[in-house]
């Protein structure tokens, strides 16, 4: 079955034709920044495009978005990096435009599906997914659903607190794993200790490079996102997790940081299967054309 996935993000609109988890015709257009209508006249013109090269049959066409998103309403209530999506009806606007049926899901929700059921966790009944970039977002999924939670917030994980009266983040709470972990949060750290502006990826080379003030930090970052990994595992049980995003490429020289610190709080519990996410940038879109397709049944 051929369904449509259409992923949102601050910069770009990635859209493509998926079947079974593979991907058979895509594009991507630039996101514009001056309102909702052109948001979605430019999601809608991406979707058109693939529909007018020979998929006229795809039924239902699925939307992954940054939130917090209100489901029964089919809106975006926030997207922080996208003028104008403020209370935005994108699922009414997109159904008028394409005439398919249009279903919205959470963008990081959307990415773990795909690694759920085709990607990094297609073994498992249960995982845990985590992307960590600029922010860290998840989702957690259970044979071949999505749980949301009764407010639809399951899964923002990058929010919860874990060092009472930490940093500030985005949401305007203290020591959330996100206003500690999140590559910003590494960028932030080390333009302090270094006295100038460094991006998250100086600091890792210099943390690579075996400066104390950078591994200090790095190290840091490790070990309250393995806090975060032991909380999840005692409270969900999942059989693994998923960790994506952009610091996901770091590869063992962070990950395994994640690892020992997620084990040193784990003592006395099973350990937790920690595992890289397989499918890229691609996660977006095959898992909202996966959300779609499971729509239709």
């Amino acid at each position: 079955m051929k369904t449509l996935g259409l992923d949102l993000g601050g910069t770009k609109i990635a859209a493509a034709v998926v079947s079974d988890g593979k991907i058979l015709d895509a594009t991507r257009v630039e996101t514009p920044q001056t309102g909702f209508a052109d948001v979605a006249e430019a999601i809608a013109g991406a979707a058109r495009s693939l529909l007018e090269r020979g998929h006229e049959e795809v039924a239902a066409i699925g939307v992954g978005s940054p939130g917090p998103l209100d489901y029964k309403a089919g809106k975006v209530l926030f997207a922080p990096n996208i003028a104008g999506m403020e209370n935005a009806p994108i699922v009414a606007e997109l159904e008028r435009r394409l005439d398919r049926v249009i279903v919205l899901e959470n963008d990081a929700n959307a990415a773990g599906l795909a690694e759920h059921l085709y990607g990094a966790a297609r073994d498992l009944e249960s995982s845990l997914y985590m992307t960590i970039s600029t922010g860290i977002g998840g989702g957690l999924f259970i044979g071949d659903r999505v749980i949301r939670g009764a407010h639809g917030l399951a899964g923002e994980i990058g929010h919860m607190t874990v060092l009472p009266w930490g940093p500030i983040g985005g949401d305007g709470l203290l020591g959330t794993l996100e206003a500690i972990a999140a590559g910003r949060s590494i960028a932030r750290d080390a333009s302090y200790a270094y006295g100038r502006d460094l991006d998250t990826r100086e600091a890792f080379e210099r943390a690579r490079a075996g400066e104390m003030k950078a591994l200090e930090i790095v190290d840091n970052a490790a070990r309250f996102t393995g806090i975060g990994i032991a909380n999840l595992a005692k409270i969900f049980d999942p059989e693994g997790f998923v960790i994506g995003g952009g610091m996901s490429q770091v590869g063992p020289f962070y990950l395994d940081r994640i690892a020992r610190a997620a084990a040193s709080y784990l003592r006395g519990y099973p350990d937790a299967d920690i595992r890289i996410a397989e499918l890229g940038t691609d996660a977006g879109v095959i898992g909202a054309a996966a959300v779609a397709a499971q729509s239709l049944r």
